[in-house]
């Protein structure tokens, strides 16, 4: 079988005191066990710190690891210059404090051999291991089960910071996605859906490592904003050709 080529995306905001270290981690886990042809993308986005610097640094230092600067915060617009970039047959994106298990990898790269246009970590798989705190676990909880109200979904875990995505989903899916902040991944994963392509869900350990970033009520008032918009262009637009 050909070798895949994969960009293991990491979005970046802020992240001084754990982005050398993480992806240390990572890039040993791979050169150990992935056998396809990969690179680490350090998407670095708006951060204020020394991320920025730490990258760079590291990037020099090993040949398969490279950054790039995004000016705007925002995960969405992070995801989508490292996506629109990339010519890998495959882009991975995990959260750079490494909350799902490195083990899903092999997983994930298995299915998206056998034809998966998008594999998501998905901590309501059956088989998953989680520990987060109970507010946490609340606020996605509830996320999900709005989304899949409103918008009829059959996926459990829209916010996992942990998917893969095929060159179909690129090229087709992502110039069709508006928003670029938080909302990102879930009008994503929606269009994909409805478009028919195939999303496998797969189950992962899942470990909070770090403090959330996550304001609950500007996320609530947000995820309101996103979703009657994303339900206005569905009902009154072909939004993909």
């Amino acid at each position: 079988m050909k070798k895949l080529t994969i960009d293991f995306v990491i979005p970046v905001y802020n992240e001084e005191k754990v982005l050398e270290k993480n992806i240390c981690r990572l890039r040993e886990y791979l050169i150990n066990n992935e056998k396809n042809n990969w690179r680490i993308v350090i998407a670095n986005n708006g951060s204020s710190d020394k991320s920025l610097e730490i990258a760079k640094r590291i990037s020099n230092q090993y040949n398969n690891v490279e950054y790039i600067h995004v000016k705007k915060k925002g995960r969405g617009y992070a995801l989508r210059d490292a996506f629109e970039n990339s010519k890998a047959d495959i882009c991975i994106y995990m959260d750079i404090d490494l909350s799902t298990g490195l083990s899903a990898i092999q997983e994930t790269v298995l299915n998206m051999e056998k034809g998966y246009d998008m594999v998501i970590g998905s901590r309501y798989q059956m088989g998953s291991k989680v520990k987060r705190s109970v507010h946490r676990l609340i606020l996605s909880k509830g996320y999900n089960i709005l989304v899949q109200l409103l918008f009829r979904t059959k996926v459990k875990d829209m916010q996992c910071g942990f998917k893969a995505v095929n060159q179909k989903i690129i090229k087709i899916i992502l110039p069709n996605i508006r928003n670029n902040e938080w909302f990102f991944d879930t009008e994503m994963l929606i269009l994909a859906e409805r478009k028919g392509y195939k999303i496998k869900e797969i189950p992962i350990f899942w470990e909070e490592n770090n403090k959330s970033k996550v304001k609950i009520i500007k996320t609530i008032i947000d995820f309101i904003v996103d979703s009657i918009k994303l339900r206005r262009r569905i009902k009154n637009e072909s939004i993909i050709n």
